[in-house]
């Protein structure tokens, strides 16, 4: 299969700008900063260039932050960029280490093959610590039966998604690396499925799962961007 195609680490941040995806990063960065204790331990899993880690670092300059991804160019880009925090590579199907308060993993889910995100899934509920809370945010597309569906699903997310980078004033390398996510979808090098699909596999493994769609509306359900804050037992 034909890798996606990804941008440098410098147009991948800028990005976070400009995309719908900046309000659920938001939603994010506010719910750790209200939640956590101030001394926390936080993972940042598929952390990217480090964007979040920063962003939470501003707020929390006490907290333990660690950001593991497995694009080394990120990577070396996060290092560079936001010290003095913690980053390594790790793949998120098997880096461990002893439970975090806090584990976020943003914007990443739909990197990973179909078959493996469960795996994914799981790994994160293992580092999270039982008296913390974990972070899931993704992108989702409408729900599909088939692969003529899919494909379908994925252009429409995608329309949208870059309409909206458009309009925020996007530069031309911002709005051809959201175009390129498009084909990606369309072509299924990337494998977002839905918020249908995704929320039994979340209450598998966590025991409260606590769902919020924050773009492009309010109402539980179809395509978008949705934040999942989980606890692997009720309260």
């Amino acid at each position: 299969m034909t890798a996606p195609k990804l941008p440098p680490p410098e147009t991948y941040e800028q990005e976070l700008r400009f995309m719908p995806y900046r309000k659920s990063l938001a939603l994010v960065e506010n719910i750790v900063c209200a939640d956590a204790p101030y001394s926390a331990s936080i993972l940042d899993l598929m952390c990217g260039t480090g964007y979040l880690i920063g962003k939470i670092a501003e707020e929390r300059p006490t907290s333990h932050l660690i950001g593991v991804d497995l694009n080394k160019k990120y990577v070396k880009f996060a290092k560079r960029n936001h010290p003095p925090e913690q980053f390594e590579v790790g793949d998120i199907l098997t880096w461990q280490a002893v439970p975090f308060e806090v584990v976020l993993c943003t914007g990443a889910l739909h990197h990973i093959p179909y078959e493996q995100q469960e795996q994914a899934i799981a790994n994160i509920a293992s580092l999270t610590n039982p008296k913390g809370f974990a972070i899931i945010s993704d992108c989702y597309i409408d729900d599909y039966s088939n692969e003529r569906e899919r494909r379908l699903a994925a252009a429409r997310l995608g329309y949208e998604y870059l309409r909206v980078t458009i309009a925020n004033g996007a530069p031309s390398d911002v709005v051809n690396a959201t175009a390129d996510i498009l084909r990606n979808d369309v072509a299924g090098l990337e494998f977002k499925t839905s918020v249908k699909k995704r929320l039994p596999v979340l209450q598998r493994h966590f025991g409260e799962v606590k769902t919020m769609k924050v773009w492009p509306n309010k109402q539980v359900g179809g395509y978008g961007d949705y934040v999942h804050v989980l606890r692997r037992a009720r309260r």
